[in-house]
């Protein structure tokens, strides 16, 4: 039985991660969801993504089957030194569950996509591929194909990314999104040939999340499904190799082996087995005007609104946060043109909040040796407000993985409270 005060007709622009998510937690509360997207096929992409607990409680509760999934539970993050790999801080996250409410798994993106495409379409969520949109009428609403088939509801949901079409027909203005200076590259290595170095070894049987930090760069490196790959992201400063155009390029691993030369033996020997990969240019939006069309029964969604840099692994997180309090207030008693000025008003706070610290740490994780190196080092050892990662102090790692997005809050979750300098109260 529907758990809303009606039902609606839903159509969703996308079916990334985002648009999934949402789509399963409106179609489980009672909605009628169509998803649109424009690739023709869906086919393995992307490489690892973390999935903290504000984001694993949420897929668990809507009925996605991550216990199925080949995966790997972070048991600390491991901050370490890039000259000589020399730890500068252990942060335990083997009891996560108990203190946050839900675990922190590392998972291949092509893996979750899989398991939440299972779960949308047994739910009776019609995806449709290769329908690129091109055009919206805002006030009936609908979405017009390059084919000219015209889809229509009651709401209108565009989750179609940092590149969306939608953003600029509805805020009214042009945009660009921002090119942070830095490229992402993504790499995946075969956990075998890491297991068969004992020095590389400890990273597959002794699953973390390990955190290279050296001048203009820092590497992420974790395991995922069950230690069959190791994930490794580099995010470095660019050296031009992108363009407005084209954001993604074939990475060379000569260029990489030379670029991470002086870096610490392990990152030398990851380096030297890594094969084909890509590189991705990192780039973020100013904050938007608005998330909603005046007209009241369109709205953007994750990426398209409020994309996020990799540097606290909660751009997913934040979409699937965006689909909680969706969710919850589309089940009141309210207009739908006050639905979405309240989702936009609770969720404004905490991802401006969130994206503001994830430019930060840009710079943070990349500062280069010196006094002001020094002292950052010596502040990831103290749990308060002064330690320069965002989640390094207890209070604002409350506020981020403790988050309950289903449960509303104006405030987004007290978010004030947690700002850097000036601690809880």
């Amino acid at each position: 039985m529907p758990k809303v005060q009606r039902s609606l007709n839903i159509l969703i622009v996308g079916a990334g991660l985002g648009g999934l998510a949402t789509s399963l937690a409106l179609q489980t509360d009672g909605h009628t969801v169509r998803v649109i997207d424009a690739v023709p096929e869906f086919a393995e992409a992307g490489a690892g993504i973390r999935l903290p607990p504000n984001s694993s409680r949420l897929l668990l509760r809507w009925g996605v089957d991550l216990e199925k999934m080949k995966k790997s539970v972070s048991e600390r993050y491991h901050f370490v030194r890039w000259k000589d790999g020399s730890t500068m801080v252990e942060l335990p996250f083997d009891n996560i569950v108990e203190e946050h409410g839900a675990p922190y798994y590392l998972v291949h993106r092509a893996d979750l996509h899989d398991a939440l495409l299972a779960a949308v379409r047994k739910a009776g969520v019609e995806v449709l591929n290769n329908k690129r949109v091109v055009s919206y009428d805002f006030e009936a609403p609908s979405a017009t194909t390059q084919d000219g088939e015209v889809f229509t509801g009651d709401l209108v949901i565009a989750a179609d990314g940092i590149k969306s079409l939608t953003r600029p027909l509805l805020t009214g203005q042009p945009d660009i999104p921002r090119d942070t200076g830095d490229v992402a590259y993504r790499i995946i290595i075969p956990g075998e040939k890491l297991l068969a170095d004992p020095d590389l070894a400890d990273l597959i049987t002794n699953p973390c999340t390990t955190s290279w930090c050296g001048p203009d760069a820092h590497l992420v490196g974790y395991p995922i499904r069950n230690g069959e790959l190791y994930n490794l992201v580099v995010c470095a400063t660019s050296y031009n190799e992108t363009t407005d155009q084209v954001w993604v390029i074939k990475g060379d691993n000569s260029e990489l082996c030379k670029r991470f030369g002086d870096w610490e033996p392990r990152i030398q020997k990851l380096c030297a087995l890594t094969g084909d990969f890509m590189k991705w240019r990192l780039c973020d939006l100013p904050d938007l005007s608005r998330w909603v069309h005046p007209s009241g029964k369109v709205m953007l969604l994750g990426d398209s609104c409020h994309p996020m840099l990799p540097y606290l692994a909660q751009g997913a997180a934040q979409s699937f946060e965006d689909a909680a309090v969706l969710r919850q207030l589309l089940a009141k008693d309210m207009k739908l043109e006050s639905v979405l000025e309240r989702f936009e008003a609770i969720r404004k706070p905490r991802v401006t909040l969130i994206q503001a610290k994830t430019r930060e740490h840009q710079y943070i994780l990349h500062i280069d040796d010196g006094e002001e190196q020094k002292l950052r080092d010596q502040k990831l050892r103290v749990d308060n407000e002064e330690n320069p990662i965002f989640w390094g102090y207890d209070e604002r790692r409350k506020w981020l993985f403790g988050h309950d997005a289903d449960v509303l809050t104006e405030e987004g979750a007290n978010w004030k409270l947690y700002i850097p300098g000036k601690g809880a109260t």
